[in-house]
């Protein structure tokens, strides 16, 4: 078994608990309250800001293949997401300033903060580890939830769905899990196992905070 395989099994019963989210299924299904949306949209800029750091601070210590994997994917965060997100911001009827103005909920903190001391600190095998539940989980979600957008009266939702089930963005979750796959020696699975499982757990407690709109207590 492939290493990314393996670390998937043994964090399915996280995976399983997000699949199953009111907030996931209530996105795909076209009945998540707009608020909810909203507030998702406007901590998921701090995400997309955390990510291209960490994939910038894999770069600067990972040999040639790895490194141009991880500017890719800074450059498509920084220019193709980015753009993405600014068109939505759009649809959605909010600005930057809007985003910007908006303080991140402590999870949002505590999720960047373990990818990018995982990227700072560890290994490029431990920094790909970190940031694979991410990619990986957005295209199994869609993929298990597709059926739900054929019913999905929410063009913003259906759209915002779709990106995850598009060629090119399969295409980079199997880049990336060929890259750590290859890469891997066998040796030292008890930590690589403990990162993958501490990510999913963080994507778990992202859609739930984003579902409870998380505040500061003070």
């Amino acid at each position: 078994m492939s290493l990314s395989s393996r670390l998937r099994a043994d964090a399915d019963y996280i995976w399983r608990k997000i699949f199953e989210h009111p907030f996931v299924n209530g996105l795909y299904s076209g009945k998540l309250p707009i608020e909810k949306f909203i507030f998702y949209v406007k901590q998921d800029y701090n995400y997309l800001v955390g990510m291209m750091r960490a994939f910038s601070l894999l770069a600067s210590k990972a040999d040639y293949e790895i490194a141009r994997l991880a500017l890719e994917v800074a450059h498509a965060d920084a220019v193709i997401e980015m753009n993405n997100y600014l068109k939505l911001l759009e649809n959605l009827g909010l600005t930057i300033d809007d985003v910007l103005s908006e303080e991140p909920m402590p999870t949002n903190v505590a999720y960047m903060n373990f990818l990018l001391s995982t990227c700072y600190v560890g290994s490029p095998i431990e920094c790909l580890v970190a940031v694979l539940p991410c990619f990986w989980s957005y295209e199994e979600i869609a993929e298990r939830k597709k059926d739900l957008l054929l019913k999905n009266r929410v063009e913003l939702y259906v759209d915002w769905a779709r990106a995850y089930l598009s060629k090119e963005y399969k295409e980079l979750v199997l880049r990336i899990r060929r890259t750590l796959d290859g890469i891997w020696d066998g040796s030292n699975y008890g930590k690589l196992r403990r990162i993958f499982v501490t990510a999913s757990r963080y994507e778990y407690m992202f859609w739930d905070a984003v579902y409870r709109e998380e505040r500061w207590p003070v």
